[in-house]
């Protein structure tokens, strides 16, 4: 917390912020009323009350280390400039543009981050109250909301910060397969700082808003832009994507199915998340060939997900009002996209992948600098764990491709599907169950229990019923009202549960005849698992490891399951070869010592 003195250093900012806020949106309105002597005396006075901020927040920086307000300030500066040189070349629309679009949200984002960093941060119940009460108001978008007709059907925004080459590509494809007048929609171009050029190209354009931030502001861009956007939609395009045929209209088309789906991203290459399609070329011009012929409108291929990663993203305007977008907490510019995706799942809202678009990215242009050289992965990591409280990469934040493979394959060709997942943490890996058992147009009912109660909001919105018991055995005997299940599955290593015997046999009482559970062991014979413990490092998640035998789990799921079929799972090691003859020598005993070291992990397929 700030001391007394700061407090009220902070108070008088916010004070002068709000005069300034207030002051910009009457100058806009002198302005386009016709009153230029009054807007320009308004300006001067503008100009006097930044500069009296920029004087103000001295003190303060140390605790505003991470706000981005000296480049706010400047960016704001630069404006008001812009402003009288365009005034003074007669450019009236593009004063009155830069006016609401750009000067009234830079002191916008200016006044919350004075605020956030500077009265709520880094105190936990202020930041709580904040989250719960103020966050979401704060960012919400003054252009559209649920009862009113919106100017536009969507908004496209593209930002970006250098790499002026890759810009210019991703703005021809985009203009080539983007019919602006037919979808209703409108275009925004954010230079974010760049020296490249970038600004001058984007203004060569002629597009209606063209933002321009002197300075790089990090966060900033992201919380500034989808308060500029007037459309019902919008689709926040980076400057490494080439978009395809028919690209926006699928996603609409998605979007507009559903009001509780907030977002839809398209598949695209070079993504995590298990994102993208099998594609025949990974060549952009062969690529964008393919999906011009792959792009058709086919809600089959819709997959509901459990957060999303958006090069390209598409949302629902007034539902993001209703959560906020982006949150500037993030200053390190990595995970506010699993931010948005997290306070979404928990207020019940659905994400999708579109599978019936498939779009090309390069493969985080811009992004990948900071990562390599301010490691900025790691601190996102950190700062998502601190704010949410749980790890963005734990427990079913991506779907178990081959538990979701394994599970298709032995459930009922007919019927409705009753599925009990077990401890899937965020529950990805469920969704995507059901994901592919409706697209054999069958129903299926998703049951959960979770030991893990911090994920119990994650699952609780997107399931038929959920439950908390820190026993997982015991809660599997106890809810769900007797129900019988098609089929179980376990999120977690079996491994890392003292009393699995008794959960084999508290699954196998829940399942139907013919029912099936699929889970899986870690192999604790891994090389790289061996490798880490001759290095003195434990594997697994918080140096804790499952010392199972899968040969034990066989013999245990035996005692309870009619058939027990485990899966060995490889994983290519560079360099296994060597490390076994090492070890192991060139005889017989290197051959078996190969064959138990190169298996990354078993699935098993008990049937009942």
């Amino acid at each position: 917390m700030i001391d007394t003195k700061n407090h009220d250093i902070a108070v008088h900012i916010l004070e002068l912020m709000d005069t300034a806020c207030e002051a910009s949106l009457e100058l806009l309105a002198l302005y386009t009323g016709g009153e230029l002597k009054s807007a320009q005396t308004l300006l001067i006075g503008l100009q006097n009350v930044v500069q009296a901020v920029a004087s103000a927040q001295e003190s303060l920086l140390p605790q505003l280390e991470h706000a981005c307000t000296r480049e706010m300030l400047e960016n704001i500066e630069q404006t008001l400039k812009d402003i009288e040189d365009l005034h003074q070349k007669g450019r009236a629309e593009r004063v009155a543009m830069k006016m609401e679009f750009q000067l009234f949200p830079f002191l916008r984002q200016l006044k919350e981050s004075f605020y956030f960093w500077g009265m709520i941060y880094p105190d936990q119940k202020a930041m709580d109250r904040y989250y719960q009460e103020e966050f979401a108001a704060h960012y919400r978008n003054f252009y559209v909301s649920e009862n009113d007709v919106p100017t536009f059907q969507l908004s496209v925004v593209v930002a970006a910060y250098n790499h002026l080459e890759t810009t210019k590509r991703c703005i021809s494809q985009l203009l080539k397969e983007t019919d602006f007048k037919a979808l209703d929609a409108e275009l925004i171009l954010i230079d974010h700082g760049s020296a490249d050029g970038t600004l001058e190209y984007f203004e060569n354009l002629g597009i209606g808003k063209v933002i321009h931030f002197k300075h790089n502001a990090r966060m900033s861009v992201f919380t500034i832009l989808s308060q500029l956007c007037q459309g019902k939609y919008f689709a926040f395009v980076s400057n490494d994507i080439l978009v395809t045929r028919n690209w926006a209209q699928i996603l609409l088309d998605c979007l507009s199915s559903d009001e509780k789906i907030i977002a839809a991203v398209p598949a695209t290459p070079h993504i995590a998340n298990l994102q993208m399609l099998h594609v025949p070329t990974d060549d952009p011009d062969q690529f964008i060939e393919w999906a011009n012929t792959h792009n058709h409108s086919n809600p089959m291929l819709w997959d509901d997900r459990a957060r999303l990663m958006p090069p390209l993203g598409m949302y629902r305007t007034a539902a993001v009002s209703q959560i906020g977008f982006a949150d500037s907490y993030f200053y390190s510019m990595e995970f506010w996209d699993d931010d948005f995706s997290f306070r979404a799942r928990r207020a019940g809202y659905r994400q999708v992948v579109c599978g019936d678009v498939a779009c090309y990215h390069f493969g985080s242009v811009t992004g990948k600098e900071a990562q390599q050289k301010e490691n900025t992965l790691e601190y996102g990591r950190e700062l998502f764990k601190s704010k949410c409280g749980v790890d963005p990469w734990g427990n079913g934040f991506c779907y178990d491709y081959h538990m979701v493979q394994l599970v298709m394959k032995v459930i009922p060709a007919k019927g409705e599907i009753s599925l009990l997942a077990l401890d899937c943490g965020m529950g990805d890996t469920p969704m995507q169950i059901r994901n592919e058992i409706c697209r054999q147009r069958q129903i299926c009912q998703t049951y959960q229990l979770t030991s893990q109660e911090m994920y119990l909001p994650d699952l609780a919105p997107h399931s038929t019923q959920a439950f908390f018991c820190s026993s997982l055995e015991a809660g599997v005997r106890k809810n769900f009202d007797g129900r019988m299940f098609h089929c179980a599955v376990l999120g977690r290593d079996i491994g890392t549960y003292e009393d699995y015997p008794q959960l084999l046999e508290a699954v196998s009482k829940r399942l139907g005849f013919g029912g099936c559970f699929v889970f899986s062991c870690d192999n604790p014979f891994f090389v790289l698992n061996i490798h880490g413990m001759m290095q003195f490092n434990i594997p697994g998640q918080n140096g804790r490891m499952a010392f199972v035998a899968p040969e034990s789990v066989s013999k245990e799921a035996e005692k309870y399951f009619s058939q027990v079929q485990p899966i060995a799972v490889e994983q290519a090691v560079d360099g296994l070869d060597q490390f076994a003859k090492t070890h192991w020598g060139d005889g017989e005993l290197r051959a078996t010592a190969v064959q138990r070291i190169k298996i990354k992990k078993y699935y098993f397929v008990c049937r009942k």
